[in-house]
């Protein structure tokens, strides 16, 4: 439940960004390639290809609360 609480802003200012961007390409406000761009943009958004997963530092997992062992290296064996 804290997760939803602490990401519900960052949700509803994407939800509001795209709305003016589908204003801006929609109302002709913007010049031909940048409207290409969105329009490419939301198109790679839509097959699921736009957002990269972050990778968490061992400090960014410490400060949520996630405990980070490292374990020790595997040594190669010959076969």
């Amino acid at each position: 439940m804290r997760a939803y609480v602490a990401m519900l802003p960052r949700l509803q200012a994407e939800e509001q960004l795209a709305a003016i961007n589908a204003a801006a390409i929609g109302g002709a406000h913007l010049d031909k390639a940048d409207m290409m761009d969105a329009v490419r943009r939301l198109e790679r958004r839509a097959a699921g290809g736009e957002r990269r997963a972050a990778r968490a530092s061992p400090a960014m997992l410490a400060a949520m609360g996630i405990a980070v062992v490292e374990a020790p290296a595997r040594e190669e064996t010959g076969g």
